[in-house]
């Protein structure tokens, strides 16, 4: 299994200092972003890799949150343009980052050994605060990790990271029972795919949606709903109401590589 949680409900989610969730998390409310530069042509790689390791070491704690969403996304192009640069990887980086870590970006990821955060955004030591768990779901541990990432570390971007052929959300719509803790992992997708079967029951789609096209929407849906979940922090929620961190819904598509941001929340200072 890749992802996924149970019977808990969402009012049973005891998260620090609760605040009213907002009605919707529109995917209309997204930033223009351009992905990176993905043109590199023969014999350009160096040139490119030298380029983009250049502004990755100049991006300092003075970046604004949507710079910081550009940087991650800068990365992924070069991730699947073959150009990674691996920046912030070698022993001296180790110890400049000993005493103190400073990174701009949280990322609740998923466990699947298929989506590591570091190397997807071509990231090093240091440069992102990473929390998996199968099903990028944001239990309580999660979003204190994240308030953690936000309050005293000082990150600019929050972001929920779902993929494509999710293993949790195939196991939530199978229906079937899981031994041990599992069942309870897999039943927190329950409202992503409720929502999901709603809508498509009133557009008369359900019929119509393979199997797999029904597992990629609740995906989606599911990081909507975990970025939810985040907002009910207030920790979080000034952060965004001031305009110093920006969270961001994501999906990571195994068979391509790219990451397509799907929904994003506050920033622009």
């Amino acid at each position: 299994m890749g992802c996924g949680a149970s019977a808990q409900r969402e009012n049973d989610v005891p998260i620090t200092r609760v605040v009213p969730l907002p009605q919707a998390v529109s995917e209309a409310n997204t930033l223009t972003l351009t992905g990176g530069s993905q043109e590199l042509g023969n014999g350009g790689i160096s040139q490119y890799s030298k380029a983009s390791l250049d502004k990755v070491n100049s991006l300092t704690d003075r970046a604004s949150p949507e710079q910081v969403l550009q940087a991650l996304l800068d990365g992924n192009a070069r991730f699947i343009s073959g150009a990674s640069v691996h920046p912030h990887q070698d022993f001296s980086r180790v110890k400049q980052i000993s005493v103190k870590q400073k990174p701009l970006a949280a990322i609740l990821g998923c466990a699947d050994s298929r989506v590591p955060a570091e190397i997807v955004f071509d990231q090093g030591f240091g440069d992102v605060f990473v929390c998996r768990v199968a099903g990028n779901i944001a239990t309580p541990e999660q979003v204190a990790s994240l308030e953690y990432a936000v309050l005293h570390v000082g990150v600019k971007v929050v972001m929920i990271l779902g993929h494509t052929k999710c293993g949790a959300v195939h196991a939530a719509l199978s229906g079937k029972a899981f031994p041990g803790f599992i069942d309870t992992l897999v039943g927190n997708l329950d409202v992503a795919i409720a929502r999901v079967d709603s809508v498509s029951a009133k557009a008369h789609q359900r019929l119509l949606d393979s199997e797999e096209e029904r597992q990629e929407k609740v995906v989606r849906e599911n990081v909507k709903y975990q970025i939810q979940r985040c907002q009910r922090s207030t920790i979080i929620q000034e952060g965004l109401q001031r305009g110093k961190v920006l969270l961001a819904g994501a999906v990571y598509d195994l068979d391509t590589g790219r990451v397509h941001v799907i929904v994003t929340k506050g920033g622009t200072r």
